[in-house]
């Protein structure tokens, strides 16, 4: 039976709104108890969360973290543990949800049923409102926007192919062969949150593996749509990150018209939402040599473990964008349609 860890993340009173609830979840489920760890990283630990964390979780190994590490470093702790001890999957899995009793077994069956897999994602429902998606899977838009397919949805509405496949995995409840890990590397650290687990799936698709949702691995989520200045800051700069490195050079230049319109209409945005001088900031990072070097390090290492082309990729690359929590009809009516076109021309322009 594979050995599998299962990863959490704890920040300061996140354990005490959603632990109880999840780690009941986790103890109800049918995978052996014996083949399945859980590992519960506290950033920006206190003498308080650790002792409720080891009273709520016993079970639990619990990994003191002083700093605040973001999502990225905080899970990469844990699945670097997890790896050095052969555990065979690594499990990344939100606090604020509810696992369906058969949710873990479901992710490893997935896993197991073909070598070529590289990460499985749940099917992942919202909560209270069980009947409806949150994610089944999520799509990533050529200008590096990712959202979730499906959201909102109910479920009796829909027909899942089974296996489905899609760009990215959600790291609210994906499992990924460690071995696969090994290859392709962790969380980028510098991401803190936001865009890591779709930088990873970057990778792990440039690397050749598949990436496919189990619709028989159900997971609740106590999903909360929140817009923040700290959370406009790492989307805008992750998605900006992820392009350069991940992207080649030929379809960088193809994609900078509609990138560079897209930035204006992101500044006008910015202004409205109180958000300018974030967005500057942004842009500020990379007036930075020293991100250049970090980037430009990273984009070469990824390019040594490229076996997949970037023509390729591009067929699960979308031109439309879905932001579900924000209705916006002239993104509907106007933005998308145009992209879409501009995507369907560039994209038969790529050849590398």
């Amino acid at each position: 039976m594979p050995r599998v860890a299962v990863i959490l993340i704890n920040y300061k009173d996140y354990a005490k709104k959603y632990l109880p609830e999840c780690i009941a979840s986790l103890r109800k489920q049918s995978y052996p108890k014996d083949s399945f760890k859980i590992f519960i990283v506290d950033n920006a630990t206190s003498a308080e969360t650790e002792k409720y964390l080891r009273e709520t979780a016993p079970e639990a190994e619990i990994i003191l973290e002083e700093k605040n590490t973001g999502f990225a470093l905080g899970s990469n702790l844990a699945m670097q543990k997890a790896i050095d001890a052969n555990y065979d999957y690594i499990v990344l899995f939100n606090m604020d949800t509810i696992a369906d009793p058969r949710w873990l077994e479901e992710l490893v069956t997935a896993a197991e049923a073909d070598k070529n897999i590289g990460a499985v994602q749940s099917l992942i429902r919202l909560h209270p409102e069980t009947e409806k998606i949150n994610s089944l899977g999520n799509e990533m838009h050529f200008l590096g926007f990712g959202f979730c397919e499906g959201y909102g949805e109910k479920i009796s509405d829909l027909e899942i192919p089974v296996a489905r496949q899609f760009f990215y995995a959600s790291g609210a409840a994906a499992i990924y062969p460690a071995k696969v890990l090994r290859e392709v590397g962790l969380f980028d650290p510098e991401f803190f949150m936001y865009h890591e687990d779709t930088d990873l799936s970057w990778r792990i698709r440039q690397a050749g593996y598949k990436i496919v949702l189990t619709e028989k691995s159900v997971m609740f989520h106590k999903y909360q749509f929140s817009r923040s200045i700290l959370q406009f800051y790492y989307m805008e700069r992750n998605r900006l990150i992820m392009m350069f490195e991940n992207f080649r050079l030929g379809t960088l230049i193809l994609i900078f018209p509609a990138f560079f319109v897209m930035e204006l209409g992101l500044l006008f945005y910015a202004a409205l939402r109180g958000l300018f001088t974030t967005k500057l900031k942004v842009y500020g990072y990379f007036f930075h040599w020293k991100n250049w070097q970090r980037m430009i390090k990273n984009k070469k290492t990824k390019v040594k473990l490229r076996k997949v082309s970037d023509r390729q990729l591009a067929k699960l690359i979308v031109g439309k964008l879905e932001f579900q929590e924000i209705a916006n009809p002239i993104l509907k009516y106007f933005v998308n349609p145009v992209l879409n076109v501009y995507w369907k021309i560039i994209r038969q322009l790529i050849f590398w």
